[in-house]
């Protein structure tokens, strides 16, 4: 990434009129995307295991809300130097967000709900309920839904080999539903919270996309990041209140700032930025490899060993990564990731 142009590799404003010059050093970038994907996997399962260990001091709602504000703050910080540097480089003035068509507020305010408001609160009232390795293994259903999605509205093709890879996946999700159902185990409640969190992540990443093509993945994130993150303040003000700040332990403080700077902040730019090159699905997928990250991490840190079932989910989990990111050849064409509209 350190040698293409600043703007060239975060904008996914590259619209159906743009010639092929201006695509090409995008798609040029695939393997240091990929790369950096894998190094943010293993700071996403490191989440995991933190949340879990922050969850033992705080509501859910009081630590999501507290460390999606540090992740929001991060983020708004990364796209406004982003601004910045293409200001000055190119003479315009700094402008961190968009203005929006009013035919396109609807769209916003549903990807704001849904990917910075319900989703995370959502996925950590289930995580309370698991345990941090498990939730992350839900991440496992997430090409599933996102080539549903992407089928549905067009902004997504796959080859043969990826669809192998998402029937393995499922396959893995499958077992960890089963393992969850185990009456002593009893996960089904927080299971079902992890996968509607998880349907609206991949429907948010699906919906954000023609938005970002019009106008620029660095104005849409910030308005996303912002509308839905002052929505989440709204609605966990009372939980904050009634926090006891001063008596959190040091490794809840590091699971909030770290890990919503670093962990949601910096990952979820990553994370969009990747989207024009790779496709959504092949973005969902990286949180396949999470879990192991996540189980492995468990294991060192609070001695959360996996159960049989988890690992076999696991194992299917990592075989439906090599099918969708190494063996399918399918190259989707400029028109299905630049066109894509409800």
């Amino acid at each position: 990434m350190a040698d293409k142009p600043l703007q060239a590799e975060i904008e996914l404003a590259s619209t159906a009129e743009e010639p092929a010059h201006v695509l090409a050093p995008v798609r040029e970038s695939a393997l240091s995307h990929h790369s950096i994907l894998l190094l943010f996997t293993v700071l996403w399962g490191g989440n995991f295991v933190l949340a879990e260990v922050a969850l033992r001091e705080m509501a859910p709602i009081s630590f999501s809300v507290a460390r999606f504000l540090m992740g929001g703050g991060a983020m708004l910080a990364i796209l406004y130097l982003q601004c910045y540097a293409t200001a000055r480089k190119t003479g315009t003035s700094i402008r961190l967000f968009p203005s929006l068509d009013k035919a396109d507020w609807p769209r916003l305010l549903l990807v704001s709900v849904l990917g910075a408001t319900l989703a995370p609160w959502l996925g950590i009232e289930g995580l309370s309920l698991t345990n941090g390795a498990r939730a992350s293994l839900w991440l496992a259903l997430g090409p599933v839904l996102s080539v549903g999605i992407g089928a549905l509205l067009r902004t997504e093709r796959i080859g043969r080999m990826g669809y192998v890879g998402v029937v393995l996946a499922a396959l893995g999700t499958f077992t960890l539903a089963v393992d969850g159902l185990s009456p002593e185990r009893n996960y089904w409640i927080g299971d079902l919270l992890l996968f509607v969190a998880l349907l609206m992540a991949v429907a948010e990443l699906h919906l954000i996309k023609p938005l970002a093509a019009k106008y620029g993945a660095t104005p849409m994130v910030a308005a996303r990041t912002a509308i839905g993150g002052m929505l989440y303040l709204m609605v966990a003000s009372p939980s904050l209140v009634e926090q006891t700040w001063l008596s959190l332990n040091p490794w809840t403080w590091v699971a909030i700032l770290a890990g919503g700077a670093i962990g949601i902040g910096v990952g979820q730019w990553v994370k969009v930025r990747a989207l024009n090159t790779l496709g959504p699905t092949r973005v969902v997928l990286y949180g396949n490899l999470v879990p192991i990250a996540a189980m492995v991490l468990a294991w060192l840190a609070l001695s959360t060993a996996p159960t049989v079932l988890e690992i076999a989910a696991a194992v299917l989990i990592i075989l439906g990564a090599v099918c969708l990111e190494m063996l399918d050849t399918y190259k989707h064409p400029t028109d299905a990731t630049t066109e894509a509209s409800l």
